[in-house]
């Protein structure tokens, strides 16, 4: 009796040979991955933070970071007040150098451009040399007021129009710019930024003294409240913000960092301040762009920590809008540039060993954990623990990356005999090949797993004698690539 994991076997191969009668010539049909996963976007990124403003010996230290094995990609950060210090005069030194030195790296790029205190003071200006936009003066606390730390910030509405046309204006000139120095199409993908604090995330000042335990901290309810602040505002500024981006980036992937409580002042749509339960305020937003970006919206959290589950917010909007899934790792040792801790609290954390990073790095990569089939697509990291860390990263990367299997000779002998070459970009790979006889049989035949042409390469190779006409061949990676391929010789 036929077993039904034999017959499944059966029906995916019967799959491919479809695909293969309705593919236009060649060899490669397509290479198919995990579930949860987007060819292109897989791996380990370095994150620069502002580039506009590190040190020269962080910037090193970011630069040999970059040329550690299973590195993927940068995180390309810099402040909108660097590229345009005076409104519609451009400074793309810095951008360039970075961009170049990616580029040259062989690094996929997301780049990301702050706006929330890496706002340019013009833009509250009146004209002729400003924009007029209405300045709301914040100060801030991460971490809640954990910290103690009390940042000042000035920033527009997000809906303000002076803003909106100004953003507008700014991604325009970065897209136009990449084109016109060749490196339009090195970037990956970009964080969907506009709406900031200090950092790249999706947030708004949303704290007060009485919440942080802080005497520092602004009173934000009550200057969004003065400001006219409503939920309807928010999602019209965010709506404007991501048509922004899809105009002048229209073929690129998007990413969005999220932070799950108190993201946004809680107001409702009166103006009151919201009692109790404050709905989703992430939801909304979420559901826009992933509606604008179908397929290419990356939302992902950035915090990840050994023994805590990755954000199960993330998980969701996988699960009911169809985003992809990334994390970052925290930066609790951010002020002295070592990256991440391994242990709370925030205001005493423990440095991170090999053991505890890569049992950090595997909770975003499993946010579901190893059993479920969703996947990040990417996590990022700080220079620092990827200089201490090779062998984590590397590890991670095979994790993230699937292997690409590209075809060098599928061909059959009269005589039976089928030889099959192909090189994969791990070396290390167990590939397993499936023969598609030609009609009227459409058994597959398993012909087992390639063997290596060398010890230290990365070509595999497969003989086998006496078999009936073939059509076609399928070599499937354990690590989740596929490849199906004709067969000449007929």
């Amino acid at each position: 009796m036929i077993s039904l994991n034999t017959m499944r076997k059966w029906f995916a191969v019967l799959g491919a040979i479809l695909a293969l009668a309705f593919r236009p010539s060649g060899s490669v049909v397509h290479t198919q991955l995990p579930q949860g996963q987007s060819s292109g976007l897989q791996g380990i990124y370095v994150y620069s933070s502002n580039v506009a403003t590190i040190s020269a010996g962080y910037g090193q230290t970011v630069t040999q970071s970059l040329a550690v094995s299973g590195v993927d990609g940068i995180v390309l950060v810099i402040g909108w007040n660097a590229i345009e210090p005076a409104m519609g005069q451009y400074q793309w030194g810095t951008l360039d150098q970075w961009m170049n030195q990616a580029v040259s790296s062989g690094k996929k790029i997301n780049l990301a451009m702050l706006a929330g205190v890496n706002t340019p003071a013009w833009l509250f200006q009146p004209a002729p040399g400003g924009a007029g936009a209405a300045a709301l003066t914040f100060t801030v606390s991460p971490h809640s007021g954990a910290t103690g730390v009390c940042d000042t910030e000035t920033i527009a509405a997000p809906w303000d129009p002076a803003f909106l046309s100004r953003w507008d204006s700014i991604v325009a000139a970065v897209a136009a710019h990449l084109k016109s120095t060749g490196n339009y199409g090195a970037v990956t993908l970009l964080r969907l930024t506009g709406i900031n604090r200090t950092t790249d995330e999706l947030r708004l000042p949303a704290e007060t003294p009485q919440s942080t335990g802080l005497a520092c901290v602004s009173n934000s309810l009550t200057i969004w409240q003065q400001a006219g602040y409503r939920p309807s505002l928010l999602l019209q500024g965010w709506d404007s913000i991501t048509s922004s981006f899809q105009k002048s980036f229209p073929d690129k992937a998007f990413s969005v960092a999220i932070i799950p409580q108190n993201p946004f002042p809680r107001i409702d749509e009166n103006g009151s301040i919201i009692q109790g339960t404050v709905p989703d305020e992430n939801e909304p937003l979420l559901m826009l762009a992933s509606q604008k970006f179908p397929g290419r919206l990356v939302v992902q959290f950035n915090f990840l920590m050994p023994g805590e589950p990755a954000l199960p917010e993330v998980i969701q909007a996988a699960q009911t809008l169809g985003t992809l899934a990334a994390f970052q790792t925290n930066n609790y040792f951010g002020s002295t540039g070592q990256g991440a801790a391994c242990s709370e609290p925030v205001t005493n954390p423990t440095p991170c060993t090999a053991a505890t990073f890569l049992e950090l790095l595997q909770t975003g990569i499993y946010p579901g954990g190893q059993s479920d089939s969703l996947r990040a697509q990417y996590i990022e990291v700080f220079p620092a623990n990827v200089n201490a860390f090779p062998a984590d990263i590397e590890q991670a990367h095979t994790a993230l990356v699937p292997d690409t299997i590209m075809l060098e000779l599928a061909k059959q002998k009269p005589s039976g005999k089928l030889t099959v070459y192909v090189t994969s970009t791990n070396p290390n790979a167990t590939l397993s090949v499936a023969a598609i006889p030609l009609p009227p049989e459409v058994m597959p035949i398993i012909l087992g797993n390639m063997n290596k042409t060398s010890p230290a390469g990365n070509e595999f190779f497969l003989v086998k004698k006496g078999l009936p006409p073939i059509g076609s061949v399928q070599i499937t990676s354990a690590r989740g690539g596929l490849l199906t391929a004709s067969v000449n010789g007929h």
